[in-house]
């Protein structure tokens, strides 16, 4: 019995004959350079010869929807699409063929097409950075599973990743960190604006879009360490170098504030073509806002309630902004209080089951899709037995904040096989864990054949002691001074912006006295 994850909508066997496949080629005409090379590069780990005994034919069938194919092995191997969506997805069921059936190919007839629009993998390159070659090898691993959407957070408070023209000091000052927690070491990393367009072009060959993430208003030290202004009170502050929720956001007083945020939306734009655009909105610490003069004047004078609304301002104004860039923004649902002063084509990425009225979303479940958390907190199971929200759901995507997962090798284990039974739920819909744990011995060993880590049975649904240690070890990384210092630096806030209204203050009766 053939095993294909994600499992395909129809599949029909004639288990009496089969086709004989001493050497196998493509037709290039219809498939590109890097989806090619992948596929024969895994033919030669089966040890099949790339050759024109067999021909895989690429057939156009208007007929079929943007991603469907219908895969049909007899005398010769047909893949039907009216795409190139189609074709990739079907090249990854053909190699799960040829995997489990070697060079005598059952014959056989798949129809499938996917259940969601979305499905997708968030990639944090922010707190640690990833090479191009190594985020391509995250992009092919996600085709692997006929996942179609890369969430690529760029910015963050501990490292700014994107070259910005205009800001060269965003690059320069924000991609660098003297240390890291619990590495004393300097980290540094930035992607040039010419390989985050080879970037998002390797992705389109494997038929995956990129969402770009501009985390804002807050997540932004790595920005206001190189443009102090930014900051509410114009504070020279370092590149964060702790993990945890900063207490200094991007002031919503000021217009520099939005010509910055515009002008890098700008350059973003230029560099990631693709429909959606992450604006971030999530942990946005009010405090800094409550004192600052800028704030409470935009709050006055647009007849505000409170900072709350002030922020749904600043999300409001950007997402317009983004919408004259021909852009769908998303943001985090990770603090939403009430979105109803949010504008409705606003999307969410959506952490929990929280309200989010009739706009589209895309389910990120903290109990299901922090892939970087300890199988402690997630298992296997908790994955796989994940039913997608209710509502304008457009789909899902696994989040791998990268905290504590450094390098590709813990990525690897942290992401799979969780990423498979999320594959299962976004593409088949119909899956739970039992259903899943039928496949999971043959899933391990394509893992395997693809030189892709994981993290064994027992690790990915831990025992009760097991998960206890490893949800142990995860808090205890994450003890910090973080939380003493935050308040500390409040009362240093404090004692600065009272200075300031007493400066405006007096600034305000000598203009009064100065008029005739």
């Amino acid at each position: 019995m053939l095993k294909i994850i994600p499992t395909p909508t129809s599949m029909d066997i004639d288990e009496n004959k089969t086709l004989k496949i001493k050497s196998l080629s493509l037709d290039e005409s219809k498939i590109n350079k890097a989806v090619l090379d992948d596929f024969y590069d895994f033919l030669s780990k089966l040890e099949i010869k790339v050759g024109d005994n067999c021909k895989v034919k690429f057939i156009d069938e208007p007929s079929l929807s943007d991603e469907e194919y219908r895969l049909e092995t007899d005398e010769e191997i047909k893949i039907y699409s009216s795409s190139l969506s189609g074709r990739v997805f079907a090249l990854q069921t053909l190699k799960q063929i040829l995997f489990q059936q070697g060079e005598n190919v059952p014959c056989l007839v798949i129809k499938d097409k996917p259940r969601c629009k979305i499905r997708g993998f968030m990639l944090d390159v922010g707190r640690y950075f990833y090479t191009v070659d190594e985020v391509k090898s995250f992009i092919k691993k996600a085709s692997l599973h006929k996942l179609n959407f890369l969430h690529f957070h760029l910015t963050e408070d501990q490292g700014w990743r994107v070259e910005i023209d205009k800001y060269p000091l965003l690059t320069k000052i924000g991609s660098v960190r003297k240390k890291t927690n619990f590495n004393h070491t300097p980290h540094i990393g930035f992607y040039t604006k010419a390989e985050l367009k080879s970037l998002v072009n390797y992705a389109h060959s494997f038929s995956i879009s990129v969402m770009p993430e501009f985390d804002i208003p807050g997540h932004s030290r790595s920005a206001m360490a190189c443009y102090p202004y930014l900051g509410c009170f114009d504070r020279q502050l370092p590149v964060a170098d702790h993990w945890g929720v900063k207490h200094d956001v991007l002031c919503a007083g000021k217009d520099s504030t939005y010509r910055f945020v515009e002008d890098v939306i700008d350059e973003f734009c230029e560099i990631f073509p693709d429909k959606y655009f992450h604006i971030g909105g999530d942990e946005v610490p009010k405090h800094r806002w409550h004192l600052c003069p800028h704030c409470q004047s935009k709050i006055k004078e647009l007849g505000l309630k409170d900072e709350e609304e002030l922020q749904c301002y600043f999300m409001n104004r950007i997402n317009d902004y983004c919408k004259s860039k021909g852009k769908r923004a998303f943001m985090w649902s990770w603090d939403l209080k009430d979105d109803k002063l949010l504008n409705e084509d606003l999307g969410f990425t959506k952490c929990g089951d929280i309200s989010t009225g009739d706009r589209p979303f895309i389910d990120t479940s903290t109990t299901a899709y922090y892939i970087d958390l300890p199988y402690g907190y997630i298992s296997l199971k908790d994955t796989a037995n994940h039913k997608l929200y209710d509502g304008n759901c457009l789909g899902a995507e696994a989040t791998l904040w990268t905290e504590y997962v450094s390098n590709m090798k813990k990525a690897d284990k942290m992401t799979y096989p969780r990423l498979g039974a999320l594959a299962e739920t976004v593409w088949h819909g119909d899956t739970d864990y039992n259903s899943f744990k039928s496949v999971l011995d043959y899933y391990y060993s394509y893992l395997d054949k693809n030189g892709i880590g994981y993290s064994e049975p027992q690790i990915a649904n831990p025992n009760k002691l097991r998960g206890f240690l490893q949800n142990l070890w995860f808090e205890r990384r994450q003890l910090t001074w973080e939380g003493l210092t935050n308040i500390f630096d409040d009362k240093k806030v404090e004692r600065l912006a009272k200075k300031q209204n007493t400066k405006c203050a007096e600034n305000l009766i000598n203009e009064q006295n100065l008029t005739p």
